[in-house]
């Protein structure tokens, strides 16, 4: 009996170490960050609303992407150039997002910050890189003949849209195999790379229908490389 007793009072004097709530961290992890919530719906309700849009300027865009010439059948309908006009302002919204997600624009600077801020930083980069390529247009924009010039510039939004209908269809197909973020992050990063060099490429085409070769050569390094390369060297330095 003694035994019993003994072994009965160490088992009530035990006590739980566990903590029986969830911990803070756990549920900030579970609730998805408020601004990020507000862009997902904007983003599927101007989906559903432009959706004809986006089914309109798909033949051009794999024009775009196998010849320099499909530019000049794109911008010469107004109402296809004004549909991809449309979708590729709709396509900012997830695209930022994804971006931030996956870390594709990560300084040190914001590392660790709050979800919404971290947001808020990667879109203000975003639209401070848009800037620059349009005062760097203006700035080099030649005062004759700009109808090629112009056509590669506009030629940018149809590549960027063809980055979005990659980019989101792959992240939402390897999410659904639960593969791993850094694996999503990498092959993200290859297939912008890989539009990015057929872009590159298209845009030197549509350059040379009216430009020497070295002034290709300059406008491609004052309108592409240069704030492109300042985006990559901020992401490294800051």
């Amino acid at each position: 009996m003694r035994i019993l007793q003994a072994i009965d009072s160490v088992l009530r004097s035990g006590r739980l170490l566990l903590p029986t709530s969830p911990s803070e961290a756990v549920r900030v992890v579970d609730q998805a960050p408020f601004l990020e919530s507000v862009m997902v719906v904007i983003s599927v309700l101007l989906g559903i609303l432009f959706l004809r849009n986006f089914l309109n300027i798909i033949p051009y865009l794999l024009d775009n992407f196998t010849r320099a010439r499909g530019s000049v059948a794109l911008e010469s309908s107004v109402r296809v150039s004004r549909d991809r006009n449309i979708v590729a302002l709709i396509l900012i919204i997830p695209c930022i997002m994804v971006i931030n997600k996956y870390g594709i624009y990560e300084p040190d600077l914001i590392k660790g910050a709050d979800e919404d801020v971290h947001l808020m930083v990667v879109a203000g980069v975003f639209f401070l890189y848009l800037l620059l390529r349009l005062l760097l247009w203006v700035v080099f924009r030649p005062k004759r003949g700009g109808d090629n010039y112009m056509m590669a510039r506009r030629t940018a939004y149809t590549f960027f849209i063809l980055i979005g209908l990659l980019v989101l269809p792959t992240v939402g197909i390897l999410n659904l195999f639960h593969v791993n973020p850094l694996t999503i992050k990498t092959v993200i990063l290859i297939e912008i790379l890989v539009i990015y060099l057929v872009y590159f490429v298209r845009k030197a085409q549509i350059l040379s229908l009216g430009c020497s070769s070295l002034t290709v050569f300059l406008y491609l390094c004052a309108l592409e490389i240069l704030p492109t390369g300042l985006l990559v060297a901020s992401a490294l330095l800051l």
